[in-house]
């Protein structure tokens, strides 16, 4: 009898740890099953942001598309722009040279067949036509260097810009008159770029140096140069008219002057080609300056390693 009780008691032992065993089976299973629901939720908010990223990414393929056409479109644009300003430089080469030459030659003639027919009043009109058929064809010969800037193929060197700039200041300064000024250059950091472009820079910015300081009594032109992040910048000063800062934005447009022909000589082309210039090898231009007490103009130019150059020549 007690041997039976015991077995009982076993058993229902048995049974006790068998339904403890299974209620631990049905907890786990809710937390496997609360799991489950959870990643399922994480899995369908994944497939959510998917399809957003995805309407995203599809709005930002159309957007390029849209942005690329447009490029092309505006690419197309500037090439016509491009072909009516050489039709416009050739029409300017050759429709206008014709009647300035025959100005020019007419004048001549005039002056020097018909010089003893003409008063003195006659003969200063007949200087000032030729004077001004000279200067416009300096216009001309500005314009068409101008237009022709941005066709032009850029060709990279390695400049050394001190030697650049006292070549250039002893080639004007021999064609001076009165070289009577006070010259004075630091060392220059050298630069990768277009010499004969670079050139064309460094002599309109001397010589614009040297024409409006001519008035002082002691002309004075200072050049520095140094090299800031990523870009060589390099500063020509003089002690000449200066100019109204108000008018700064003036400076660098074709045709814009800011003192009369009749005080310096000049077609107004000059800083724009400067600008230009800068432009294409993208850097930058500005200046500042004083009414009566000279100016300052800066140019920067990137620096550009060796390596990515193809052309390697030092000048």
């Amino acid at each position: 009898m007690a041997e039976r009780e015991s077995e009982s008691g076993n058993e229902l032992e048995d049974l006790k740890n068998s339904l403890k065993a299974t209620h631990n089976i049905l907890e786990d299973f809710a937390d496997e099953k609360k799991l489950l629901e959870d990643f399922r939720r994480a899995t369908i908010n994944i497939l959510e942001d998917f399809n957003e990223e995805k309407d995203t990414v599809k709005k930002y393929n159309e957007d390029l598309k849209i942005e690329i056409y447009e490029r092309q479109k505006t690419e197309q644009q500037l090439k016509m722009v491009n072909k009516e300003l050489e039709s416009f430089s050739y029409s300017i080469s050759h429709d206008l040279r014709a009647p300035l030459r025959a100005i020019q030659g007419y004048s001549r003639i005039l002056f020097q067949q018909y010089a003893d027919r003409l008063d003195d009043e006659g003969k200063e009109l007949m200087k000032d036509i030729l004077r001004n058929s000279e200067n416009m064809g300096q216009l001309i010969d500005d314009i068409l260097h101008f237009s022709r800037l941005s066709r032009k193929e850029t060709r990279y060197a390695l400049i050394d810009m001190t030697d650049l700039f006292n070549r250039t200041y002893t080639e004007l300064i021999n064609n001076e008159k009165n070289p009577r000024v006070s010259y004075n250059i630091h060392k220059l950091p050298e630069t990768f770029a277009d010499p004969v472009l670079i050139k064309q820079v460094v002599v309109n910015l001397l010589a614009n140096a040297i024409k409006y300081s001519s008035g002082r009594n002691i002309p004075y032109i200072e050049i520095k140069g140094e090299t800031r992040g990523h870009e060589n910048i390099y500063w020509i000063s003089d002690n000449g008219v200066g100019f109204d800062m108000k008018y700064k934005d003036k400076l660098f447009g074709v045709f814009q002057r800011l003192h009369r022909s009749d005080e310096f000589e000049g077609t107004g082309v000059g800083l724009a080609i400067v600008n230009r210039i800068i432009e294409k090898h993208g850097g930058r231009v500005w200046a500042e300056g004083v009414v009566d007490n000279g100016a300052t103009f800066y140019f920067s130019i990137p620096q550009k390693s060796i390596e990515q150059e193809t052309t390697q020549e030092y000048l």
